[in-house]
């Protein structure tokens, strides 16, 4: 299981006398994430954005972006974070070009490690594209080399996943985010769980420095996530900073990320 808290944060829970072999991260399904619909940025505004949405600047909670709810676009940031390579991957290399891989209406930021401060990354985006962020999400995913990591008797694999991924990422009490300076409002309502199994392929080049338990091939896995996905942002310049504070009193951030949109 690992975790993200605005940085990155890896976890092992003891099952027994065993450790869990699961890796709680972002994927995306395949090589490069492609959009689901052919709807135009024109199309982004849904009756759900009428009212109600405390934060002009995100699509709102009960939104379908691009045809696909932000449980979705929050499974498919893990997707895309798995699927690329440990040379090329910007989590493991802070100097990577953040849009490795990417293609389609969505852009995925990428994580910063947890427990950091004042770290900054810099992206690059074409204009018109939504900006996902992951503030702090596990992933539970499945099988692992560890053989204790199975459900127990009678519990179906998607609830045994999700209630990982759930308990890990428990202690979230405080996230703050700014756009430009300007803060977002209620961002602990931007929490989204899996449903459904999710299926994603990781790249097995991870398996040594991220998730022992990639095969590379398509596998389960369950999120629990604080997620927020941006509306497509003016050209320029934008500088968006995250800090995330668990109970136990341990602080991500702030952390920025600079973005220029041509």
């Amino acid at each position: 299981m690992s975790r993200l808290n605005g940085a990155w944060r890896f976890i092992r829970t003891p099952i027994g006398g065993g450790l869990v072999g699961a890796l709680a991260l972002l994927l995306l399904v395949g090589h490069r994430v492609e959009a689901e619909t052919s709807r135009t940025s024109s199309e982004l505004a849904e009756p759900e954005d009428r009212g109600g949405n405390p934060n002009a600047a995100l699509f709102p909670v009960p939104s379908h972006p691009f045809g696909s709810d932000l449980e979705k676009w929050a499974e498919n940031w893990w997707r895309w974070l798995l699927a690329v390579p440990a040379a090329q991957n910007p989590f493991l290399n802070a100097g990577a070009d953040c849009s490795v891989n990417q293609s389609g209406p969505v852009f995925f930021v990428p994580p910063l490690p947890v427990g950091s401060t004042n770290m900054s990354r810099s992206c690059t985006i074409e204009h018109g594209k939504a900006v996902a962020i992951t503030l702090s999400s596990v992933l539970n995913d499945y099988p692992c080399p560890d053989p204790t990591f199975q459900p127990a008797p009678g519990q179906s694999l998607f609830d045994f996943l999700l209630a990982g991924a759930v308990t890990g990422n428990g202690d979230i009490a405080e996230i703050d985010v700014t756009l430009d300076g300007q803060p977002l409002n209620d961002i602990l309502s931007y929490h989204f769980a899996s449903h459904e199994l999710m299926f994603f392929k990781g790249d097995t080049s991870l398996q040594t420095s991220l998730d022992s338990c990639i095969t590379g091939g398509f596998q389960p896995a369950a999120i629990d996530s604080y997620f927020i996905l941006f509306k497509p942002l003016s050209r320029g310049h934008h500088t968006i900073v995250r800090r995330v504070v668990t109970t136990g009193g341990r602080v991500t951030g702030p952390n920025t990320t600079e973005i220029d949109v041509l």
